[in-house]
C-alpha cells in the first residue's frame, strides 16, 4: 500500500475513495464533478458494495477513458457490519490498501454529491496554507440552499478530506456495528493535535439525508451510536429534552434512550480508542460550560 508523499506548495496529491451501494440514480453527476475537477486525484477508488441497480454500466462508461478511476465490485464484504457508518469505515480502510498511487490527502466523498470544478483545488490550497490542517469538509448545500452551520471545527463526511498523515495517526476510519465514522475522525485528529474546519466551498448533496431508514430507526442507530462512544451523561441528557421536542417527539427519544442504554450500560459495547472518548467528553463538557456561562475550559 502506498502511503503519502512530501509536497511542495502547488503539488499536493490526493486521492479519493467512495463507497456507494445502489447509487445509480446520482453517481453519474458525481463521477462528471470529479472528472471535470481542474486538478484530478491520483486514483478515485468506487467501492461498489454489491449494488443491484445500474451501477457498474454507469462507471464502465468512464473507466476507459479516465484510468485513475478504479472500480472495485465488493461481494459479501463484511457482513458483520450493517449500519452504514461502521461499514463505511471498513471499506474506506479496505481501499486504502488498494491503492497504487501515493497521495498526500486521501478525500471521502458520497456517490450523491456533486461539485464545482475547482472544488478540490480550493480544498487542497487550505491544506498548503496550514500544515497543522488535519481534515476539512465543504459545505452541504441541498437544492442549493447551504446548510446551517453552528460548530465549523466538525464537517461532513459526504465530503471530507483527510491529511494522510493524520489519518494514519488516528488509526484510519473506525470500523464498528454503528455510525460516526466521519464525526469521529474530526474528533480523533483535534486529539492529536490537529486542526479541523468546515470551508464555505460548497458541494450539492443529491439525496436527502438520512432516508433510507425510518426516523424511529434512526433514534435507535443514534443512541446506540452515543453510547457507543460513550456521550457525556448530561450532555446525552440535554439532547435527549431537546429531541422530546422534535418529530416524533417522545417517542423518539425514549427509543434514542433505549439505544445509548442498551449499548452503553447493558452490553457495554464500546470498540473506540480511549483517546477518541476522552476527548469528545471534554469538547462536550466544554460545550456545555459555554452555554450556561461559564468560560472556564476543560483541559
Amino acid at each position: 500500500m502506498p502511503g503519502y508523499s512530501s509536497t511542495k506548495k502547488g503539488s499536493m496529491k490526493y486521492s479519493i475513495v467512495t463507497p456507494t451501494k445502489d447509487e445509480g440514480k446520482y453517481i453519474e453527476e458525481t463521477i462528471k464533478s470529479v472528472v471535470a475537477q481542474e486538478i484530478p486525484p491520483e486514483e478515485w477508488m468506487l467501492m461498489d458494495d454489491d449494488s443491484t441497480d445500474n451501477t457498474a454500466e454507469l462507471v464502465a462508461k468512464y473507466t476507459a477513458a479516465y484510468p485513475f478511476i478504479k472500480y472495485v465490485k465488493l461481494s459479501g464484504f463484511r457482513k458483520d457490519l450493517v449500519n452504514t457508518g461502521g461499514r463505511v469505515a471498513a471499506i474506506i480502510n479496505y481501499a486504502d490498501s488498494l491503492r497504487t498511487k501515493d497521495a498526500d490527502a486521501l478525500a471521502k466523498i458520497d456517490a450523491d454529491t456533486s461539485f464545482l470544478p475547482a472544488f478540490f483545488k480550493e480544498i487542497l490550497g487550505e491544506f498548503e496554507k496550514d500544515p497543522l490542517l488535519g481534515i476539512a469538509s465543504g459545505h452541504l448545500c441541498e437544492n442549493g440552499i447551504p446548510e446551517k452551520i453552528s460548530d465549523r471545527t466538525s464537517g461532513r463526511g459526504a465530503s471530507l478530506i483527510i491529511r494522510y498523515k493524520a489519518f494514519t495517526q488516528i488509526g484510519k476510519f473506525y470500523e464498528s456495528r454503528t455510525r460516526g465514522e466521519d464525526v469521529l475522525a474530526f474528533v480523533a485528529a483535534r486529539a492529536c493535535g490537529w486542526k479541523t474546519q468546515t470551508f464555505d466551498y460548497y458541494f450539492n448533496h443529491l439525496k436527502p439525508e438520512g432516508i433510507r431508514k425510518s426516523k424511529l430507526k434512526n433514534h435507535y442507530i443514534t443512541g446506540y451510536y452515543k453510547g457507543s462512544i460513550p456521550y457525556w451523561l448530561p450532555f446525552f441528557i440535554g439532547n435527549l429534552i431537546r429531541d422530546t421536542f422534535r418529530k416524533p417527539y417522545v417517542i423518539g427519544a425514549l427509543v434514542q434512550a433505549y439505544g445509548y442504554v442498551l449499548s452503553r450500560f447493558i452490553l457495554r459495547y464500546h470498540p473506540f480508542p480511549d483517546f477518541v472518548s476522552k476527548q469528545i467528553k471534554k469538547e462536550q463538557k466544554n460545550k456545555l460550560s459555554r452555554k450556561i456561562g461559564l468560560s472556564k475550559s476543560v483541559s
